[in-house]
């Protein structure tokens, strides 16, 4: 099979498609995930270390050591050195104590105790009796705090427990906490890039290569293949299931875009999986040519394909092809007997005697451009000219006169709709008519054509031997020729089909030497 040049693109492949969608599909979830993540961590850290503070100032605030110290106000200092062992043991930034006015018992800073607390959220704690964790800023910076009241002996508040971290140091903390949760998610990034690569890698496999633009450019391509050829094609698969059909197999074996199996004749031969070529089918009763292909890959069959055409048209192809050859080899003669003649003349003309070259000169051996002349004046439609100008010329080869009836008239030009049906019409009766004038001793066919009226009526006589009575009902029919194997008898079949769907008719009778057929075409009301 030849393998197709493809079709190459501007645009980027499946592959680098993929890893830059995966790359930032990946990119905006990181991005969106370190927001989320930063946002939330923040909260959790501080309400952690906000609960260890709580907890270690409750602790102190129920310490007998500390209740006595406070109630006695540290007059020794003793409150201030077990602080500052404390504060150190368990990592904490600040512990102060307070009294019961927020003086300041207990400071890292020695120079600021007596001082007054700072950050003005002592009162819950001193007032109110209650446990509590803030945000304030003291004399260290901002901090989040655990605030323990501490109460005497005789249950009153005495004072104020303070454990506190700084916000910096918290968000120290949550910046490493977030940077190594982030060398995750980049070796999750970089794991889903290898993983859309090698994803990326198995489907083009599996797309034979192929990027999804030239596929889609190949689906198309595809189509307009299909339903340009004039051979039905039908494809399936290894279970006789039809996988495709173009128009012309819709058209030939009325297949809807429901029906999942192709024709009984021909599927029998589709599930055999193996090559035919050129092989007679009948399916549903007509005979088709066909040639049967297995679809293969990787060296295993997933299906087969079918072309075939009507054999009737396979046949009206050899006859026209073999008029062509007939034609070609007149031609060849006519060359030959031309030649002849000019060597002749030549002669005639280098002895001297040019009587004689000019009355070889003057016999009929050229058409007759009088009669040329007369179909364009009279003939007012091209194609119809055309045709009876090229007839005129083919009967001419074959030593048959052609006439143009002195009543013929075609005063406008034909509707395209119907002229386009008048080769076959008019080309396969003139044709008759010349072979049948080419039998007789007169050799004339008479042409004549008339537009005046509803119909378009042509006419053709010839000066044969005539159609025999018992043949009247045969002459139409598909494949009869008395002319011989060389002839397919299709060309009156044609003819009569033709007219029916133009919605006219042809008929034949007796005339003055030979047969003359008349058609009739109507000039509207087809049908269409």
């Amino acid at each position: 099979m030849q393998k197709f040049k493809r079709l190459s693109f501007p645009n980027e492949g499946l592959l680098l498609k993929l890893l830059i969608f995966s790359t930032m599909l990946v990119l905006a979830t990181l991005l969106t995930f370190s927001l989320f993540l930063g946002h939330i961590l923040k909260e959790l850290m501080e309400e952690q270390i906000g609960q260890r503070a709580l907890a270690i100032s409750k602790t102190i605030s129920l310490m007998p050591e500390v209740i006595e110290l406070v109630e006695a106000k540290d007059p020794n200092g003793e409150l201030d050195a077990m602080m500052t062992f404390l504060q150190r043991s368990i990592d904490a930034r600040f512990i102060v104590i307070g009294d019961q006015n927020s003086i300041r018992l207990t400071h890292p800073t020695k120079e600021l105790i007596g001082d007054r607390m700072m950050g003005e959220d002592n009162d819950k704690a001193l007032m109110d009796g209650l446990y509590y964790t803030s945000k304030a800023t003291g004399t260290l910076g901002p901090s989040i705090r655990g605030k323990s009241p501490v109460f005497g002996k005789n249950g009153d508040i005495i004072g104020v427990v303070s454990v506190g971290y700084l916000e910096e140091n918290v968000r120290k903390i949550i910046a490493q906490r977030h940077q190594q949760f982030l060398i995750y998610l980049y070796g999750a990034m970089l794991l889903t890039i290898i993983m859309a690569f090698i994803l990326s890698r198995k489907i083009k496999n599996s797309l034979l290569g192929y990027e999804p633009k030239e596929i889609s450019r190949l689906f198309l391509e595809k189509e307009a293949i299909l339903n340009a050829v004039k051979e039905a094609i039908i494809a399936t698969n290894t279970e006789g299931e039809m996988t495709l059909c173009n128009e012309v197999a819709q058209r030939y074996f009325q297949l809807s875009e429901t029906t999942k199996h192709p024709p009984l004749g021909l599927e029998k031969y589709l599930l055999t999986c193996k090559e035919m070529k050129d092989v007679n089918i009948d399916i549903d009763g007509e005979d088709y040519i066909c040639n049967l292909a297995p679809i293969s890959h990787e060296g295993k069959t997933i299906g087969m394909v079918a072309s075939c055409r009507k054999k009737e048209e396979m046949d009206a192809l050899v006859w026209e092809l073999t008029r062509v050859k007939q034609y070609s080899e007149r031609l060849r003669e006519k060359k030959h007997e031309f030649s002849n003649l000019l060597h002749l003349i030549s002669g005639h003309i280098q002895i001297g005697e040019y009587d004689k070259a000019i009355a070889l000169i003057s016999e009929n051996h050229l058409p007759d451009e009088k009669i040329i002349e007369q179909f364009q004046n009279v003939i007012h439609d091209p194609l119809v000219a055309s045709i009876f100008i090229g007839k005129y010329y083919f009967a001419f080869d074959k030593g048959v006169k052609i006439i143009l009836d002195e009543n013929s008239f075609l005063q406008e030009s034909i509707d395209p709709s119907i002229s386009k049906h008048l080769l076959t019409i008019l080309g396969n009766i003139i044709n008759n008519a010349i072979d049948a004038a080419e039998l007789s001793e007169k050799k004339e066919v008479t042409l004549f054509v008339t537009d005046i009226g509803n119909d378009l009526i042509f006419d053709v006589e010839d000066t044969g031997l005539g159609i025999e009575e018992t043949l009247h009902e045969k002459i139409f029919e598909k494949g009869f020729t008395t002319k011989g194997e060389l002839h397919s008898g299709y060309g009156l079949f044609f003819v009569k089909s033709t007219l029916e769907w133009l919605g006219g008719f042809v008929s034949f009778g007796k005339g003055n030497y030979g047969t003359i057929v008349s058609i009739h075409i109507p000039k509207g009301n087809r049908n269409d």
